[in-house]
């Protein structure tokens, strides 16, 4: 369900032919999104914590950091790969505003439970058929299977999960109670810096303008996901991330298509001489020979990682770890298209103005300090 260089539930792309061009774009700047990310990429057995910047330590220090028994009912309310913990967040965006945790948690807390229930099988089996949704939570699994269709053998874990959402009573305050205790026990040793830094960020991006389409501000705030939006999307809300950084998340329910995107060095950074670590990226990203021998091939056209994967004579799994560090520097693009969920037509290409701002980038931080030591 996940991958180091995008994380994102791709069963969910269905007919991307004719995706409306304009569409009014939100930003939410609340670290109530934040905890509940955390939560997913934390308990998430196929997230891989190399691949984000807060490193290793950080994860395997939440994770140690969370009771036993709280950790066990993060685990099963989440589901299989923690999933249902985004079906939360994405839930949490219909509360009334304002959005900071103690509000919208306590809206969750009193949400009816047939509610929560409806939404959390609809989110597990990617379908909008009101129908069957209202059929399966009342116990009709033969309608769960309907709604879960070729999921239902191929992962039959979700079947299981649909089952015990089906039986289980007190889900509201069940879901509620792990969040309040997460944040009490666990994430209230970052909260208050993480709000700062995605209050900051969320802010600029509101006071910034809008170019473009939709897809074109998500390749923005992306550093290059192409993202065809699909049919039926009726919103765009922009979320900021620490957590996330450098990475993204593209989640769509409901008619609504939430970016969870890394935020930028300058929110965070209260180091004045440090280099910037977008600039770390690109020329960690670049020290490798295999990694320029993909910049050269993306270079000469667009490629799938089936042919960079036969190019280089690497397994799969070790190409698509260069492939998330190329991604996490910002030097290529992701172009994904309806086909992508069935493991076709994801190909990657070149980001030039990227690889042209490198040099820029170094010489400007060189520059800056060699002047700062003259005056100082």
């Amino acid at each position: 369900m996940t991958t180091p260089e995008l994380i994102i539930p791709t069963e969910r792309v269905r007919d991307l032919t004719n995706a409306p061009r304009r569409l009014p774009i939100e930003v939410e700047g609340s670290v109530a999104y934040e905890l509940v990310l955390a939560m997913w990429t934390v308990f998430n057995p196929e997230s891989s914590s190399a691949a984000f910047d807060l490193g290793e330590d950080w994860f395997e220090n939440v994770r140690r950091s969370v009771p036993d028994d709280l950790a066990e009912e993060i685990v099963t309310l989440g589901g299989p790969y923690s999933f249902a913990w985004l079906g939360i967040s994405s839930l949490l965006l219909s509360a009334p505003h304002p959005h900071d945790p103690d509000h919208v948690y306590t809206w969750l807390e009193d949400v009816d439970e047939g509610r929560l229930r409806r939404w959390l099988i609809g989110y597990s089996s990617h379908d909008e058929d009101q129908s069957l949704i209202e059929q399966a939570a009342a116990g009709d699994m033969e309608a769960a299977l309907r709604l879960l269709g070729e999921k239902a053998e191929e992962k039959p874990e979700i079947v299981h999960y649909v089952r015990w959402l089906v039986v289980t009573d007190d889900l509201p305050r069940r879901f509620t109670g792990a969040l309040k205790r997460f944040r009490s026990e666990v994430f209230s040793d970052f909260e208050d810096d993480f709000a700062a830094a995605i209050g900051r960020a969320a802010a600029a991006r509101r006071a910034a303008p809008m170019r473009g389409d939709a897809k074109s501000v998500i390749e923005e705030v992306t550093s290059g996901l192409s993202f065809e939006i699909p049919r039926g999307v009726n919103r765009v809300i922009l979320v900021p991330s620490v957590v996330n950084r450098p990475l993204s998340l593209i989640d769509v329910h409901r008619g609504i298509l939430v970016v969870y995107y890394g935020i930028a060095d300058e929110f965070i950074n209260s180091d004045p001489e440090a280099p910037p670590s977008w600039l770390l990226r690109v020329y960690k990203a670049l020290g490798d020979d295999k990694r320029l021998r993909i910049m050269r091939r993306l270079s000469e056209g667009e490629a799938t990682l089936d042919e960079l994967t036969e190019m280089l004579g690497l397994s799969k799994s070790t190409v698509h770890h260069h492939m998330s560090l190329l991604r996490g520097a910002g030097l290529v693009r992701v172009q994904m298209s309806a086909e992508e969920s069935k493991g076709k037509h994801k190909t990657y290409s070149v980001r030039e103005q990227s690889v042209a701002d490198a040099g820029d980038f170094l010489d400007s931080y060189l520059r800056t300090t060699e002047l700062e030591q003259r005056n100082a």
